[in-house]
C-alpha cells in the first residue's frame, strides 16, 4: 500500500479536529485517521494523538517528544530514527512497528503491545515498559539504562549483543530469549523467567537473578561476576558458568 501524503496545513487541521473529538467524547471534531500516512520528518512534539489511527504510517524521523499516543493504533508504524523522548504509549498497538535506531529516552510504554517489533540499536535510558506485551521483539544491540520492564512479557525477545545497565525486569518472562554475547551490570532480574533462553558469552557484573527461573537456560562461555543466584530454579545439566 502506497503511503498517503499529507501536507503540513492538513496535518494541523486532523490534529485540531482530533483534540476537539477527545474533548467532547466524539459530539464534535472527528477523531484522526493518519493511517498509512507519510508523517517522515513532520514535527508532531507535543501532539496529543491519543486514540488515533495510525497504522501502518510512515514517521521516519518524526519529532514526536512529549506526545500523547495513549491507545493509538501504530500497528506496523514505520518509527525509524524517531524522536520519542518522553513520548506516551500507554496500552498502545505497536504490533510490528519498526523503531530502529529510535531515542526513546524516558517513554512510557507501560501495558502496550510491542509484539514482533522491531528496536534494534534503539535507546532506551529510562524508558517504561512495566507489564508491556514484546514477545518475539528484535532488541539486538539496543542500549537499556535505568530502564524498567518489571513483570513484561519478553518471550521470545532477542537482545543478543545488547547492553543492559541499572535495569529492573523484576517478574519478566524472558523465556526462550536470547541474550547472548550481552553486557548486563547492576541489574535487577529477581523472580524472572529465563527458562530456555541463551547467556552465550555473555558477560553479567553484579546483577540480581534472585528466584529466577534459569531452567534450560544456556550459560556456555558466560562470565559472571558478583551476581545473586540464590534461590534460582537450574535444570542438572544447565550449562556452566564460568564465576569470577
Amino acid at each position: 500500500m502506497n503511503d498517503r501524503k499529507i501536507s503540513k496545513g492538513e496535518l494541523k487541521a486532523a490534529i485540531e479536529a482530533h483534540q476537539s473529538w477527545l474533548e467532547t467524547g466524539g459530539e464534535h471534531g472527528e477523531k484522526a485517521d493518519l493511517s498509512h500516512c507519510d508523517l517522515s520528518r513532520h514535527n508532531l512534539q507535543r501532539a496529543n494523538l491519543e486514540r488515533a489511527n495510525l497504522e501502518g504510517a510512515k514517521l521516519y524521523r518524526v519529532n514526536l517528544r512529549t506526545a500523547n499516543l495513549n491507545g493509538a493504533n501504530l500497528n506496523g508504524a514505520d518509527m525509524v530514527e524517531a524522536d520519542l523522548q518522553w513520548t506516551i504509549f500507554l496500552n498502545t498497538d505497536l504490533r510490528e512497528a519498526c523503531l530502529d535506531h529510535a531515542n526513546l529516552h524516558y517513554a512510557n510504554f507501560s501495558s502496550s503491545d510491542l509484539s514482533q517489533a522491531s528496536m534494534r540499536n534503539a535507546f532506551l535510558h529510562n524508558g517504561f515498559f512495566s507489564k508491556a506485551i514484546l514477545v518475539s521483539v528484535d532488541l539486538r544491540d539496543a542500549i537499556f539504562r535505568f530502564t524498567e520492564v518489571n513483570d513484561a512479557n519478553l518471550k521470545k525477545a532477542n537482545l543478543s549483543g545488547a547492553s543492559i545497565a541499572v535495569t529492573k525486569m523484576i517478574g519478566a518472562d524472558l523465556s526462550d530469549s536470547d541474550l547472548s554475547n550481552t553486557e548486563i551490570t547492576m541489574s535487577d532480574f529477581e523472580n524472572a523467567n529465563f527458562r530456555n533462553s541463551k547467556f552465550v558469552n555473555a558477560y553479567l557484573l553484579k546483577n540480581n537473578f534472585k528466584g529466577a527461573d534459569l531452567r534450560g537456560t544456556d550459560f556456555n562461555g558466560a562470565k559472571v561476576e558478583s551476581t545473586e543466584f540464590s534461590d534460582v530454579r537450574l535444570y542438572r545439566d544447565n550449562r556452566k558458568v564460568q564465576a569470577a
